[in-house]
């Protein structure tokens, strides 16, 4: 772990690998006119702030209502840690040590993406459609077009979002900054795929019963 690592980038993804996704060219990506119900891919982040300290890869998967699941690997393809989010649970799973933290969903993804947001947001946001304008996820939002009609900057209780690039095709971003009080990165989408299949187990948790619940702080220490 490099210096300066601290709980707040306990989701550290300077390991993660995703082989030949940044050479590729991307992939025209249109969102299924049935609607966007889940996204799954792999994605690279670079934060500063308050919250988080983080640099590097991940693997995420996100589905309606409110369930997610974020993972990180080290250079051999392994598991260092991965988050997972169950309705008003979530979890923070480090199973080499066999721990875990529990914390709200708002507060599990800020942990590791340095910015609040609710599964259901992050599957608006990285489908580019924002259709439950009225309800829902985006309801909360003041989002702006750019000249095409696409989604291009949307803020909330002061976090900003702005898309910087799209992927070819129908308004899906492809880099995305953030902004807020104390904190700023930027989140590049290196593969995306709507509506997968799920995988069994991706979101279910019985094994925690065999491991030790943990806080931060006690997660820190032994990242240390």
């Amino acid at each position: 772990m490099r210096a300066g690592w601290r709980v707040a980038g306990v989701f550290s993804l300077l390991l993660a690998l995703v082989p030949g996704a940044c050479s590729r060219r991307p992939p025209a990506l249109v969102p299924p006119a049935s609607g966007v119900e889940a996204v799954a891919g792999f994605g690279s982040a670079a934060v500063t702030g308050e919250e988080a300290e983080i640099k590097g890869k991940f693997a995420f998967l996100f589905r309606r209502p409110g369930w997610g699941r974020v993972d990180t690997f080290d250079s051999f393809g392994g598991t260092l840690y991965y988050m997972i989010i169950a309705g008003d649970d979530a979890y923070f799973v480090v199973p080499r040590k066999k721990v875990y933290v529990a914390d709200r969903p708002e507060e599990m993804i800020a942990r590791s993406l340095g910015f609040s947001l609710r599964p259901d947001e992050i599957i608006e946001l990285l489908g580019g459609q924002w259709t439950a304008v009225d309800s829902g996820a985006a309801a909360s939002w003041a989002l702006s077009r750019d000249g095409n009609g696409r989604v291009a900057r949307g803020e909330k209780d002061g976090l900003v979002f702005t898309v910087d690039e799209f992927f070819p095709g129908a308004g899906v971003p492809r880099a995305i900054r953030f902004s807020r009080p104390g904190t700023s990165g930027r989140l590049k989408i290196l593969s995306l795929e709507f509506n997968p299949p799920v995988r069994p187990g991706s979101f279910e948790t019985p094994f925690l019963r065999k491991y030790a619940r943990k806080t931060w702080a006690e997660i820190e220490e032994m990242a240390r």
